[in-house]
């Protein structure tokens, strides 16, 4: 059995690839991930180079799973759903997954086309994902996220490991070994520990790849630490007292970025109650300029 992923990246996309993956193993299938693009000068050298990141990502994701699959970028000048449906029919694809993206009504006029041709001139069945923040579970929403955890104690990587059984887990103990992974694999989040395995210097480099970071943290329980994480760009900073909730502390992090939020804001508010019995009532006054600007930003 072969199956087609019509595939562009983002949240729909991941679930699309999940629905086809499970299908896969089910079928013991052969899987087509297909991005298309219309090519010649309408294409630009960014739009190119996304597609095909997006694309290695996909293999990634496959390649965990064990599944046969092959990606393909497909520039033949055809408009996404013509591609989709030729392609289907040069390869005699038996089952085709698409992904529907919420649009205005204006935008599913003009962009809506692709799911409707390929419904109406698709070969074979047609499974069509959808993506709706409001609705979905934290654990749908960490399911197969790929997660580095670095932490120099065995106890914290297993417990959050375990916490975390749903997402895909890499763990490092010191700060060479997290840094060659970061080199050599793709990651959704990245959870540090800043004592031990210098953990504000493993965020500079998750924030240079732009992946969501959160830090925690028992020895290093402080106002300082907590500003220096906000200041080098940690999305979240939770003592080890919380490490039992950081399932629901790294799906806020997902959900602010899929918003298009940078920064603690949301997060923040949660823990203020926790900040202020730990370090006191008064405790933003040592530094309140700081504070007053956070808040002025974060907490309007």
């Amino acid at each position: 059995m072969k199956i087609l992923v019509g595939y562009d990246g983002g949240e729909i996309g991941r679930v699309n690839l999940s629905l086809a993956r499970d299908y896969a193993i089910l079928k013991n299938a052969f899987v087509y991930i297909l991005t298309s693009m219309s090519g010649g000068e309408s294409e630009e050298a960014d739009d190119v180079l996304k597609s095909e990141e997006r694309l290695r990502f996909a293999s990634e994701f496959m390649k965990r799973s064990g599944v046969q699959y092959e990606t393909v970028l497909s520039v033949r000048g055809f408009s996404p759903g013509e591609d989709i449906v030729k392609y289907a029919e040069d390869k005699e694809i038996n089952h085709i997954f698409l992904g529907i993206k919420k649009k205005s009504k204006t935008e599913k006029i003009i962009l809506g086309s692709t799911v409707q041709y390929v419904l109406s001139k698709s070969p074979c069945p047609v499974t069509c994902a959808n993506f709706n923040l409001k609705n979905i579970t934290d654990e749908d929403l960490l399911k197969d996220r790929r997660i580095l955890i670095v932490d120099d104690e065995a106890d914290v990587l297993e417990s959050v490991e375990e916490i975390l059984e749903m997402c895909v887990v890499d763990t490092s103990t010191n700060f060479e070994e997290a840094k060659t992974k970061l080199e050599n694999n793709s990651y959704d989040i990245a959870i540090l520990d800043i004592m031990g395995v210098q953990g504000f210097e493993i965020l500079q480099l998750t924030r240079e790849k732009d992946i969501p970071t959160l830090m925690l943290t028992a020895h290093a329980l402080t106002p300082e630490h907590l500003k220096k994480s906000i200041q080098k760009g940690a999305d979240a900073y939770i003592p080890k007292e919380e490490m039992v909730n950081i399932d629901a502390h790294v799906a806020d992090m997902i959900k602010a970025r899929i918003k298009g939020e940078k920064g603690m804001g949301a997060w923040f508010k949660k823990m203020t109650s926790f900040f202020n019995g730990s370090f006191g009532k008064n405790w933003k006054n040592e530094d309140k300029i700081f504070w007053e600007s956070f808040d002025n930003k974060y907490r309007k």
